[in-house]
């Protein structure tokens, strides 16, 4: 996982762990700032291209910071983009990024939650530099 230290790595994959725990994600990523993927897992079935859906993740989110800088407002905490069937959730994680996807819609407000939860943690541990 980039520059981690094996402890910090091991701390990360735990709170991916707890993530998928209690989510019914169908992909869910870590990734850095920038787009690199430090950690994706997905369901057999989902046909997503790793790299991809990292660092889309990247660009939504600089998007969404440039959003909110313009209106003046700080700290963007997550953006929800919602189709007709699916949605994908991205949330600042302190250094990080995590990022999931999932056709569920009726888990929406639950999976909101737990991020939010895990980001925050993550957050605590990985603060932005």
């Amino acid at each position: 996982m980039s520059d981690l230290s094996p402890e910090e790595a091991h701390s990360l994959s735990k709170f991916l762990g707890s993530i998928t725990e209690y989510t019914e994600l169908e992909a869910l990523a870590l990734v850095t700032r920038d787009g690199l993927r430090l950690a994706f897992s997905c369901i057999p079935d989902y046909e997503v291209d790793p790299d991809l859906f990292s660092s889309l993740s990247a660009v939504v989110m600089q998007s969404g910071q440039d959003a909110i800088d313009s209106l003046g407002y700080t700290d963007l905490l997550e953006v929800v983009l919602r189709g007709e069937d699916a949605f994908i959730i991205l949330s600042a994680a302190g250094r990080f990024f995590l990022m999931g996807a999932s056709r569920k819609i009726e888990d929406l407000g639950k999976i909101v939650s737990v991020f939010r939860y895990y980001s925050a943690e993550i957050s605590k541990r990985y603060p932005l530099i």
